[in-house]
C-alpha cells in the first residue's frame, strides 16, 4: 500500500508505513519503508531516525542519499555534506553515487556555494547523448547548479540535454527551457536568490522503495523544481581544522627564537608532515616548482622524496602535457604526461561542451593549444574571416596586435569567447612577465565582453585536476593567492601558499577571505614540515598586538620560529574581519631581534 499510495497520497502512505512499524518494528524492510514514506511526506526528523535504523539493520548503503537529504530538510546542509564525504558514501556506485552527488550539490547551494555545486557534479558522467531517468536527473541537476551559479547560457544547454534524455518525462526540463529562453525570464532567473531546500522528491524516494518494497512500480525521479537545487558533488574532506601551520624552509632552519625575557625556545619534532596529511598534491608550476628555466630552491629534492601522489596543475596554456614533462625533466624532475593537467585541456573541454562537433574555433595561442582543440572534435582557424563559432585564447609569446585583432573581430561578430586563464603576469627568472590575462584584458577592453575562464581561480581546471587525481583529500600547492588559492576555495579544497613566486607574505596578511590559504610555507621544502606548525591559526608562544594598522609581535613563552607568520596572519585576518584593523597600510614590528630575523627571511620587513 505504501508503494501504491506514495506518489499520489504520501500522507496516507505514511500512515500505512507507521501501521506496519507498530506490527513489525524489528524488520529492516519495514523500517526502511517507513523512512522513505516519512521522507516523501516531508517528515524529515522521522525520516532520518527510521532510515538510520533501517541502515543499521539491513546495511543498505543506498539509503545514505535519502538520509543526507533529510538532514537538508532539517536545515542542516553541513551535516548532509559530512555524510556525502563519509567513507561509506564514497563507496557508493552507479545511480546511488549519482544520487549522493545530487544531494550534496543541493546542500552546497543551500550554503550559497553554487560554483562548488557545479564542480561536484562535474565528477559524474556528464557525457552528452545518453538517455534514461538517472541520466536526465543528473543533467537536470547540473543545469540547475549552473543556473544557480549565474551561468544561464550553460544552463540552457544542459536543460536541453536533460529534456532529450528524459524519455519518461520525469523532469520539467522543457518548461525550464521555455522560462530561460525568454529574455525577461532569464534576466529574472539570473538574479534570483538561492532556493530553499527541496527534497529529492517522492519520485526519487520511489527509486529506493522499488528495491525495498516487493512489487514496487518503476522508479520515478526528482520532481522538476526539487531537482534544481540538489546538484553538487562533495569536495574532498578537509583535514582536521584544529591543526596549526608551518612556515618556510628558511624559517624552519632558523635558530631558536628567544622569548622577550631571554629564555630560548624548545622545538618539538613534528609527528605528521604537511605532505603526508593528504593523498595528492595539486602543484602549480611557474613560481612554485620552477621559475622560467630554473628549478626553485628545494623543489627537486622535496618532490623526489615525497610519497604523496603528485599532479602538476598549470594555468599556462602554451605547452601540451608532453612538453611540460620535457620542461620538468630537463630541470631534473620526474613526471609523466598523466600527471600534468593544463588550462588548455580544460578550455578545450569547455569548448566541446558549448559547440557541436565539427564547429570551428579561432585559436589565439600556441600550436599546442590548437592541437588540444582539434582533439575534442573542433576545427581550428586563425582568421576571423572564417566566421568561427568561438574564440579560445591562451598564452603564447608570439601573440601580438594582429592576433588580438582577429579575436576582437570574431567576438564582435558573436563568437563565444573562452580564456584558458587570466593571470596578469607570468613568473620568470628575470621577474614578472606579461601573462595571458593582460592580453585577455586588451581584448575585453576592445570588445566590451568578458570570456568564460577555464583556468584558476575558475573551477573547470581544478575540477579536472580532482578528477584526474581520483584523490579524496588533495592539497592545492601554489604561489598565487588570486589563482591557486582562490581556485582551491572555488572547489572546497585546502591549500598552501608557497612564498617563492608572485604573492608575498605581506600580500598574505591583506588577503580577502576567498584568497586565504590553509597553510603557508617558504618553499617546497616546507611540505616536509609539521602540518600543525604551518597551518594558519593561533600558535603557542606568540602574542600579536594590533593598533590601527600596526601589528606588534611578542613572545610570551616557548615559541617555534616557523609558526610566527601563521600566527601573525591569523591575528591580522581576525582583526580585519571584525573591523578592528586597517589593513590598507599595515606595518609589522617586534622588540625581539630573533623574531625580526625570521620575518625578514620571508619578506616581511618590520618597522624598527
Amino acid at each position: 500500500m505504501v508503494t501504491r499510495l506514495l506518489e499520489d497520497d504520501p500522507a496516507t502512505a505514511l500512515e500505512h508505513a507507521r501501521a506496519a512499524r507498530r506490527r513489525a518494528g524489528r524488520v529492516g524492510l519495514v523500517r526502511e519503508t517507513l523512512g522513505i514514506a516519512a521522507y516523501s511526506a516531508g517528515e524529515w526528523q522521522e525520516a532520518v531516525s527510521e532510515l538510520r535504523a533501517a541502515r543499521r539493520i539491513t546495511g543498505n548503503p543506498g539509503l545514505l542519499p535519502l538520509i543526507a537529504d533529510a538532514e537538508r530538510g532539517l536545515g542542516r546542509p553541513e551535516r548532509a555534506i559530512e555524510i556525502a564525504r563519509s567513507d561509506d558514501a564514497r563507496k557508493l556506485e552507479g545511480d546511488d553515487a549519482t544520487e549522493m552527488r545530487i544531494v550534496e550539490s543541493g546542500a552546497r547551494i543551500d550554503l550559497g556555494e553554487p560554483e562548488k555545486a557545479v564542480v561536484t557534479l562535474q565528477t559524474g558522467d556528464l557525457s552528452p547523448g545518453r538517455s534514461g531517468t538517472p541520466v536526465a536527473r543528473l543533467y537536470y541537476a547540473y543545469a540547475s547548479a549552473l543556473h544557480a551559479a549565474g551561468r544561464v547560457d550553460d544552463a540552457v544547454t544542459w536543460f536541453m540535454n536533460a529534456a532529450a534524455a528524459d524519455v519518461e518525462d520525469v523532469t520539467d526540463a522543457e518548461l525550464r527551457l521555455v522560462d530561460l529562453t525568454d529574455p525577461e525570464a532569464a534576466e529574472t532567473a539570473s538574479q534570483a536568490e538561492r532556493p530553499e531546500h527541496d527534497s529529492l522528491g517522492d519520485d526519487a524516494a520511489d527509486s529506493v522503495v522499488s528495491d525495498a518494497v516487493p512489487d514496487a512500480g518503476p522508479a520515478d525521479v526528482i520532481a522538476a523544481e526539487s531537482a534544481a537545487p540538489d546538484t553538487v558533488v562533495a569536495a574532498p574532506p578537509a583535514p582536521d581544522a584544529a591543526a596549526p601551520t608551518t612556515l618556510p624552509a628558511e624559517v624552519a632552519e632558523a635558530a631558536e627564537v628567544g622569548t622577550d625575557s631571554g629564555a630560548s625556545v624548545v622545538v618539538d619534532r613534528p609527528v605528521e608532515t604537511l605532505a603526508s596529511r593528504y593523498d595528492a598534491l595539486l602543484l602549480d608550476l611557474d613560481g612554485t616548482v620552477f621559475a622560467g628555466h630554473r628549478a626553485l630552491p628545494g623543489a627537486l629534492d622535496t618532490l623526489e622524496n615525497i610519497d604523496t601522489a603528485r599532479y602538476f596543475v598549470t594555468n599556462n596554456a602554451s605547452r601540451r602535457p608532453a612538453d611540460v614533462v620535457t620542461h620538468l625533466t630537463e630541470r631534473g624532475f620526474t613526471a609523466t604526461a598523466e600527471q600534468v593537467i593544463t588550462s588548455a585541456q580544460s578550455a578545450a573541454r569547455l569548448l566541446a561542451e558549448h559547440l557541436d562537433p565539427g564547429s570551428r574555433a579561432l585559436v589565439i595561442g600556441t600550436d599546442g593549444l590548437a592541437q588540444e582543440v582539434r582533439e575534442v572534435g573542433i576545427a581550428v582557424t586563425r582568421s576571423a574571416d572564417d566566421r568561427p563559432a568561438a574564440v579560445i585564447q591562451g598564452h603564447s609569446p608570439e601573440t601580438g596586435w594582429a592576433e588580438l585583432c582577429e579575436a576582437a573581430l570574431a567576438i564582435g561578430n558573436g563568437a563565444l569567447w573562452i580564456a584558458c586563464n587570466t593571470d596578469a603576469t607570468l613568473p620568470s627568472e628575470r621577474g614578472k612577465l606579461v601573462g595571458n590575462g593582460s592580453m585577455v584584458a586588451a581584448v575585453a577592453n576592445a570588445t566590451g565582453k568578458e570570456p568564460l575562464v577555464a583556468g584558476k581561480p575558475a573551477a573547470p581546471l581544478m575540477a579536472d585536476a580532482i578528477a584526474r587525481s581520483r584523490a579524496s583529500r588533495p592539497l592545492v600547492v601554489g604561489d598565487r593567492l588570486d589563482t591557486d588559492i582562490e581556485g582551491a576555495h572555488a572547489v572546497g579544497l585546502d591549500s598552501v601558499l608557497v612564498l617563492t613566486g608572485v604573492s608575498s607574505a605581506m600580500d598574505l596578511l591583506v588577503a580577502p577571505p576567498e584568497q586565504r590559504p590553509t597553510y603557508v610555507i617558504g618553499d617546497l621544502t616546507g611540505l616536509h614540515a609539521g602540518a600543525n606548525a604551518v597551518r594558519i591559526g593561533p600558535h603557542d608562544g606568540w602574542d600579536v598586538e594590533l593598533d590601527g594598522s600596526a601589528a606588534t609581535i611578542r613572545t610570551d613563552g616557548p615559541a617555534r620560529p616557523e609558526t610566527v607568520v601563521p600566527a601573525l596572519a591569523a591575528a591580522v585576518w581576525a582583526a580585519a574581519d571584525s573591523g578592528a584593523l586597517d589593513d590598507t597600510d599595515i606595518t609589522v614590528t617586534s622588540p625581539n631581534p630573533d623574531v625580526v630575523r625570521v620575518l625578514e627571511s620571508v619578506g616581511i620587513i618590520p618597522v624598527r
